[in-house]
């Protein structure tokens, strides 16, 4: 009785597996969970592929043309203010220009996936035509929610300086901490695939820069699913033990 109901089951969860992640990895963004053409955000509006987080006119920023309406929320690590080397857990505040910002203005569930500044010659927030409702965010969707109050408690430091060429970097007003083991991190994990970012002057930009390099969101995922390897977007391997294993990819252990 075990081995049909097994036999029965399997090909339901072949099936939900495949539902998960629909496109191959490093395949592009259509078909993915970040491509809202398809589905209920867009059952009331036809929609183009960048429309929830891009517009090429009337953009909430003009950094990154972005059009998904941001958070109000500032982010921090809850009670832990210091990493076990001693950087300094910063905070993420409204005007943080780097990559994370924009990801959580989805990601932290307080903003409605359809609430985007500009599409059709209509401003959209909320429970309007391009959106099912303002309830649809986030929330609905608890495995991929981060950042839920403001509080990044319990995830990777991102905004966050990186210790490149295993020396001391300032990134968004913190700098690498003096107990911090500069032998465990890989001095420059570009060539292993993961984006960095330097802090100029408070803008940042894209690259490593000696002194003023820090990671982001993006620096371990890519939203667009071109320069990922694994599921969730991911720009290494989500398990193993080698050099393809995401987390080694900056820590050696």
């Amino acid at each position: 009785m075990r081995k049909k109901i097994l036999s029965l089951l399997l090909p339901i969860l072949l099936l939900v597996a495949g539902v998960a992640w629909a496109v191959a990895p490093g395949a592009g963004i259509t078909g993915t969970q970040h491509d809202f053409t398809q589905g209920e955000l867009a059952a009331n509006i036809a929609v183009g592929l960048c429309t929830f987080c891009h517009t090429p006119h009337k953009a909430g920023t003009q950094r990154l043309i972005w059009n998904h309406q941001l958070s109000a929320y500032s982010y921090n690590w809850g009670t832990v203010t210091h990493t076990i080397g001693g950087t300094p857990l910063p905070t993420i505040d409204t005007s943080w220009t780097g990559p994370t910002r924009f990801c959580l203005s989805c990601h932290d569930g307080s903003v409605a996936f359809g609430s985007v500044y500009w599409f059709d010659r209509k401003v959209y927030v909320g429970a309007s035509p391009i959106n099912v409702g303002l309830e649809d965010n986030m929330t609905h969707h608890q495995s991929k929610l981060i950042g839920f109050g403001g509080s990044l408690a319990g995830s990777h430091p991102v905004a966050a300086p990186y210790p490149l060429n295993n020396g001391k970097n300032t990134y968004n007003s913190v700098t690498t901490g003096d107990g911090v083991l500069m032998g465990d991190f890989v001095a420059n994990p570009q060539p292993n695939g993961i984006r960095l970012f330097s802090d100029n002057g408070g803008v940042v930009v894209a690259g490593a820069s000696a002194g003023t390099t820090g990671i982001e969101c993006s620096s371990c995922h890519d939203p667009h699913n071109k320069a990922s390897v694994d599921k969730y977007f991911l720009r290494g391997m989500l398990t193993g033990s080698d050099a393809s294993y995401i987390c080694l990819k900056c820590h050696t252990k």
